[in-house]
């Protein structure tokens, strides 16, 4: 069902101080996206199989920027990647997962679980598209 960890997620205050800090690391962005109707811009850096994804809010009305708010800079959330969403949908309860949607950020489809299912924290399931 779950194939490997796609993503991980960290919101940040300063995109540009952020992707400073991890040179360190000898790490730098594969690329950086503009999220916009979701109101954030995203860095992808890729570790090994897996991308993480550091976010931060371009307006003061993104949802980005209310998270922050209230629980301050660090995790927002983990993606798992599938073979097919819609396949994990039927063995899963019927209101598990939400609609999913195309991403802004790669050539993948994202469906978010339902919060009561995610064990408390931010959940994606992400099917890349071929």
């Amino acid at each position: 069902m779950l194939n490997k960890i796609h993503h991980i997620a960290f919101a940040v205050y300063d995109l540009k101080k952020t992707i400073e800090d991890l040179k360190v690391y000898g790490i730098s962005p594969l690329k950086k996206v503009m999220i916009r109707d979701r109101k954030m811009e995203a860095a992808l850096f890729k570790v090994g199989q897996t991308w993480l994804e550091y976010l931060t809010p371009v307006s003061e009305d993104s949802p980005l920027t209310i998270f922050l708010q209230e629980r301050g800079e660090g995790f927002h959330h983990i993606a798992y990647q599938v073979s097919c969403i819609e396949e994990l949908r039927a063995n899963l309860p019927e209101d598990a997962l939400l609609s999913s949607r195309i991403s802004n950020v790669g050539d993948w489809s994202i469906a978010d679980i339902e919060p009561k299912y995610s064990l408390g924290i931010n959940m994606q399931i992400i099917e890349e598209n071929q």
